[in-house]
């Protein structure tokens, strides 16, 4: 049991000053196990801020999260709320309610009573999770998913223009929400990974032997041990976005799908086992990553990307090439070939977005003539019958010249 934690829920079930209906939503409220694939450091609270009269999320750092690596994990969780008050007043990107603050609970710790310090912060509360359109989505048109997608790389690119890099984005960490003016969203939660691009590397080498965020969406240079290096950064935001982009058109994770490529598997083995060996040379990040990027080049060319369309995809056929070759540079192998030009990315949506739209209006087009031919003729057979009812009316014995 959470101990500590079960504590820290029950505290504010009493309540915290400024702040109303606080509930606890990715903790069990009895035994403070976590619920859910977020907060991993956190514990998460939805709470009424009676200062802005609005919802927000209450997340404190978690109070049983302990070990060696504790001062490491507090300082990511400080950095998170560094990092949104870059975004202060900036349109379309996570806003932060209120900054890092502290509150003091009675707490357990080696079976004694102590007085424990928590360490939290307060954001907007955002709802419009975006899951239902990659669990359902023979349920979307094309149309809506293809502007769910650029709105999503929109909200990247936002947090990009701000030097500051996600590392796991994922579909539950992205919120779909509409203005009071009426404009549509995308906004990037969760932060806790995010990193600022000219800061330096606050972890070890052992903290990035596997991907930081969400593996079914990290890019090889992740898995190979390679996360920490900022100039990375932006195209692993990139890899993921090309992921999402398939995974709203395909049951399968597109992860699942590159695996089953032998050469990609082969060129993975090569790479892995080069910088790992350099890692125990203790070389350099920039040495490294040469090293890494000349094995690369050797690998890279066995490797067989997965497509847009699959056995079970609801990709439509109109503009399918286009989103495949989308897709295929998003995802490139090789974190230097990946598309990270938001313009382009952009050209191409609204390219296969222009020719599904007239794809869609031909179709409803050679309808509306089909129901037009049809019409036409059911009035030429009623006007024949009557006709042919005049005539007979005209000679009752049958008798027609």
């Amino acid at each position: 049991m959470a101990n500590n934690t079960t504590k820290l829920i029950e505290t504010l079930r009493g309540g915290l000053s400024g702040f109303s209906n606080i509930e606890v939503v990715n903790r069990n409220p009895i035994t403070g196990a976590r619920e859910g694939h977020q907060g991993v450091l956190s514990v998460v609270f939805r709470a009424y801020d009676q200062a802005s009269q609005r919802d927000v999320a209450l997340k404190f750092f978690d109070p049983d999260f302990g070990g060696l690596r504790l001062p490491y994990r507090m300082q990511l969780f400080e950095r998170e709320a560094r990092l949104l008050e870059r975004f202060q007043g900036k349109r379309g990107l996570l806003q932060l309610s209120l900054p890092l603050s502290e509150m003091d609970i009675s707490a357990t710790e080696g079976g004694q009573s102590v007085t424990l310090t928590c360490v939290y912060f307060a954001m907007e509360w955002l709802d419009g999770d975006i899951e239902e359109y990659f669990a359902r989505q023979d349920a979307y048109d094309a149309l809506v998913k293809l502007a769910l997608f650029r709105r999503i790389v929109l909200g990247v690119f936002r947090m990009h223009r701000e030097r500051i890099v996600h590392r796991d984005i994922k579909y539950d960490n992205m919120r779909d929400i509409e203005t009071s003016d009426r404009e549509r969203f995308v906004v990037p939660i969760d932060l806790g990974t995010a990193i600022d691009l000219d800061s330096e590397p606050d972890g070890q080498p052992s903290d990035y032997s596997l991907p930081v965020g969400a593996r079914a969406f990290a890019p090889l240079e992740a898995w190979v041990g390679l996360a920490d290096l900022r100039s990375l950064g932006t195209s692993g935001d990139v890899y993921a976005l090309g992921c999402l982009l398939h995974d709203l058109f395909n049951l399968d994770y597109y992860m699942v799908r590159l695996l089953e490529d032998p050469g990609f598997r082969n060129c993975w083995g090569a790479c892995q086992a080069r910088v790992s060996q350099l890692h125990l040379d203790k070389m350099s990040g920039k040495d490294v990553l040469r090293e890494y990027h000349h094995v690369l080049r050797l690998t890279k060319h066995q490797v067989v990307l997965p497509t847009i369309y699959s056995d079970d995809t609801t990709v439509p056929n109109t503009g399918r090439e286009q989103l495949n070759r989308l897709l295929q540079r998003l995802t490139d192998v090789d974190y230097a070939e990946r598309e990270c030009n938001v313009n382009r990315i952009l050209h191409t949506l609204d390219s296969a977005t222009r020719s599904l739209n007239h794809a869609i209006m031909e179709k409803h087009t050679r309808r509306v003539r089909r129901q037009r031919r049809q019409l036409r003729a059911q009035k030429m057979q009623a006007k024949q019958a009557r006709l042919e009812l005049y005539l007979a009316e005209q000679d009752p014995g049958g008798m027609q010249c």
